[in-house]
């Protein structure tokens, strides 16, 4: 889904995690820090994901920012919009159908267009938010809005202080917009570097880590050797592996279930018999449910066709397709015009409706080359 809004591709292979071997020779290593250039190299050597572990990110903070630059000022730049498929889980609460969305997705596109916080569960974090995360405590947050100052303060330090490492990709494959060139070398983004925008509650923090030479300032996303989030949208207290049983369905929406840990939501309902739809134009998703021993054909569905496609495809099933015009102005581009054909191919007289959307078109095109210029 991440990558069908027009953000790029980390995970799968071939990814920008998966280019291991040139990341190592790109990567900053601090000489002057708590461990030495050979650990930090060491570390990442082992596992360039490591980069994304507190254990070394308190060490060295540069490798995390430094793969994750364009990503950060995308978010706090608005430069990408959900797609249809983001769109979806509202379209089922408005109708009285949405009962939770377990998003592992962190670039918070969920939240552009989620009207009931208490919905939405990011058990894997957001890069939308920040927080001062210290060896010991939970996260601190520092902001949990891309539009406050203090995330925004964030956005302007990261675009001084931080080496693309992209740079000879092109824009939508990984490379920072050519509107936030990065400078030659990294520093280290701190807690002094915020100034009189610095949270009051993390003023001993900022102390501690100029004495112990420590890092924390990052997005809220979780890191691989951390807890994931506990509450919801709203705040309030939410596990959605005991919101399982309560669900009549489930649908695993654009994930391979690759073994993260929110992916047992989908086997649990396998096991309990609770029908499950998944979208996905891949068969991974379905052989890791095969591989849990519960996929029954009966009882289980596979939507084949791109994500997009599917959802309008029920929609329109559910005499709810035009619900979907409410959201134009948060389409991303590529789910706009898969509207478009949609409609010429399967609505009688579609004239007006595809002129609509013709003119979201052309206004988010125009709006795209605020960011990505000529390409």
């Amino acid at each position: 889904m991440s990558t069908a809004a027009g953000i790029p591709d980390f995970r799968s292979p071939g990814g920008l995690y998966g280019t291991s071997s040139k990341l190592l020779e790109r990567f900053t290593y601090l000489e002057n820090g708590t461990r030495s250039v050979q650990w930090q190299r060491s570390a990442l050597e082992d596992d360039v994901k490591s980069a994304l572990t507190h254990r070394f990110f308190s060490v060295n903070p540069l490798p995390y920012h430094e793969m994750r630059r364009g990503f950060i000022l995308g978010l706090g730049e608005g430069q990408w919009k959900p797609t249809i498929a983001h769109v979806f889980p509202e379209i089922l609460h408005r109708n009285g159908k949405l009962h939770l969305l377990a998003s592992q997705n962190i670039d918070g596109l969920d939240h552009r267009v989620m009207s009931d916080p208490r919905k939405l569960y990011n058990p894997h974090g957001l890069m939308s938010t920040l927080v001062s995360e210290q060896q010991g405590i939970l996260p601190v947050f520092m902001s949990t809005d891309p539009k406050d100052p203090v995330y925004q303060r964030y956005v302007q330090l990261v675009k001084s202080n931080i080496r693309d490492i992209y740079s000879d990709l092109p824009a939508r494959r990984g490379k920072s917009s050519h509107l936030w060139p990065g400078p030659e070398a990294s520093t280290p983004i701190t807690l002094e570097m915020f100034g009189d925008l610095l949270p009051p509650q993390l003023a001993a923090a900022c102390g501690k880590e100029q004495q112990q030479k420590s890092y924390s300032v990052k997005p809220g996303s979780v890191l691989f050797d951390r807890m994931l989030w506990t509450t919801n949208a709203a705040g309030e207290p939410c596990d959605a592996f005991d919101e399982v049983e309560h669900c009549d369905l489930v649908l695993v929406m654009g994930t391979s279930l690759s073994g993260l840990t929110i992916d047992n939501v989908a086997h649990m309902a396998g096991q309990t018999g609770i029908p499950r739809v998944v979208f996905d134009m891949t068969d991974a998703p379905i052989n890791s449910l095969k591989g849990m021993g519960y996929w029954k054909p009966r009882n289980d569905c596979h939507l084949q066709t791109p994500l997009d496609v599917s959802v309008l495809t029920m929609l329109m099933k559910l005499g709810w397709l035009e619900q979907i015009f409410d959201f134009l102005p948060h389409l991303c581009l590529g789910s706009l015009k898969t509207l478009k054909s949609f409609i010429e191919q399967n609505v009688e007289d579609p004239g007006a409706r595809t002129a609509t959307v013709a003119e979201a078109i052309a206004k988010e095109e125009q709006r795209e080359r605020y960011f990505y210029g000529d390409e």
